[in-house]
């Protein structure tokens, strides 16, 4: 028993290892301004359990589309209303908080609004601050779903072939 153990442990810190450089090597070979948020969320995928990743990566990615849309039209029309930061933070997580409520899979929402909204500068266009943390929030997501999905089979395939071994003896 020890042993499966060990190799689960070591699966879990390449995987995870493998998420962080991996993301952060993509995001910036793609040139996205800020791979931090793709190392971020190809950790929190790379943690997940297997059973239910699909469902998992869906609802993130679902939730990242919503909380960029929501961050956005909260940020716009609240500059027009000469509201500062912590009004619009309060209300896109008020908005994305309604949506989410009664459904786990999207509350990603919540946390992509703010990131857009504490992201933003004079000198960047919030549409395009909200395309970017989307996109690397989007490609940590998949990432780290991708490594578990992957990770978790190979698991699967060794343990397969060496209980084939320990039957024949």
């Amino acid at each position: 028993m020890r042993g499966n153990k060990t190799v689960v442990l070591i699966a879990f810190v390449l995987r995870c290892t493998a998420a962080a450089t991996i993301a952060y090597s993509l995001a910036s070979f793609i040139g996205l301004a800020h791979p931090l948020w793709t190392c971020i969320f190809a950790l929190v995928g790379s943690q997940d359990s297997e059973a239910a990743i699909y469902t998992t990566i869906g609802g993130r990615v679902a939730g990242t589309v919503i909380g960029v849309i929501i961050a956005i039209a909260v940020g716009s029309a609240m500059h027009q209303l000469e509201l500062d930061l912590i009004w619009q933070i309060a209300v896109a997580v008020a908005i994305c908080a309604a949506f989410a409520w009664g459904r786990p899979a999207i509350q990603m929402c919540m946390w992509t609004a703010p990131i857009i909204l504490l992201s933003t500068s004079a000198t960047e266009p919030l549409v395009r601050v909200g395309f970017y943390r989307g996109c690397e929030v989007i490609l940590g997501v998949l990432i780290g779903g991708t490594l578990l999905i992957a990770s978790d089979k190979i698991l699967a395939a060794a343990h397969r072939t060496r209980s084939r071994r320990h039957t024949k003896r």
